[in-house]
């Protein structure tokens, strides 16, 4: 006997070779018993999917405010200018929260109130110059240190909405749509991720390839703050893993030599959810011709 896809209903079949013949349907009801099982707190999990009006998105990632890269943003924000997207995916890491790391964090730097409010200009610097489009934003590993500090020291006020991430920051007010929870995104086809969500760490060789061996499907990734690509080729079609550079710090005290660089990434879909995407360095004003 064996299941079907379709749920309430079992197949009563014998094999042949890697086929099932089917010798008669039968229902779920008549076979299956009940049971009194403990109440269950799962919750559902689903992906998010970019509304697929989107046809031109920007993807900026790892900027780690107040940690930013002036140069690198300025360039970033005028390269979507120039390629007049339609849609912006802040896809994670956009603040830092350096105080609410558990890595030992400098008293002298600055706090988490002061976080918010540069986090708050950012946004406005960013609605003035892509004025009318919408802005998504995934929260990263960095983001996800305050609901960690929050069950650590302060786990009442967790049940209490006015204390949510994203009301702190004061993203309905500025209509940012935030994407938590390590949730998935779909860009039409294309899976988009943090990085995080997947356990990808440092790697020495091809962030994009480290991507591939953890999902075995097309999608691109941040996090790593190197861009990369790699393909591996299929008798179907190619599966093409890529990674995006940074707009945080340089070289900053944990990491003074490394092997990042800054980057962004722009992704022109089509109707059928088709992908195309252009995954470049920024280099100081010499990117417009991508």
């Amino acid at each position: 006997m064996q299941q079907s896809k379709k749920p309430g209903i079992w197949y009563e079949g014998i094999e042949e070779g890697l086929e099932i013949k089917i010798v008669k349907k039968l229902k779920l009801k008549n076979i299956m018993k009940k049971f009194n099982w403990p109440k269950s707190y799962e919750e559902p999990f689903a992906a998010y999917n970019l509304p697929n009006w989107i046809k031109n998105l920007g993807v900026m990632s790892d900027t780690h405010i107040p940690y930013h890269s002036m140069w690198a943003l300025t360039e970033a924000i005028n390269y979507f200018i120039v390629k007049k997207i339609d849609a912006l995916l802040l896809n994670g890491d956009i603040l830092d929260c350096y105080m609410l790391s558990k890595f030992n964090p400098d008293p002298t730097k600055r706090h988490f109130d002061q976080e918010v409010i540069a986090f708050q200009e950012f946004i406005a610097v960013l609605k003035e110059a892509l004025p009318g489009i919408p802005i998504y934003y995934k929260l990263g590993n960095h983001e996800e240190r305050y609901n960690k500090i929050m069950i650590l020291r302060s786990p009442e006020f967790l049940a209490i909405k006015h204390f949510d991430f994203e009301n702190v920051l004061g993203c309905n007010d500025m209509e940012i749509n935030v994407i938590k929870d390590q949730r998935r995104v779909y860009a039409g086809k294309l899976p988009i991720y943090h990085g995080h969500e997947v356990n990808l760490k440092s790697v020495s060789v091809n962030p994009a390839r480290s991507l591939f061996l953890k999902i075995h499907a097309s999608a691109l990734c941040s996090h790593l703050h190197r861009t990369s690509q790699h393909t591996e080729p299929s008798i179907k079609e190619d599966v093409v893993c890529y990674s995006t550079g940074h707009l945080g710090e340089e070289h900053p005290l944990y990491a003074r030599e490394n092997k990042w660089n800054h980057g962004i990434a722009r992704i022109r879909l089509n109707e059928d959810g088709d992908y195309k995407v252009i995954n470049f360095g920024l280099t100081e004003n010499k990117l417009f011709i991508v």
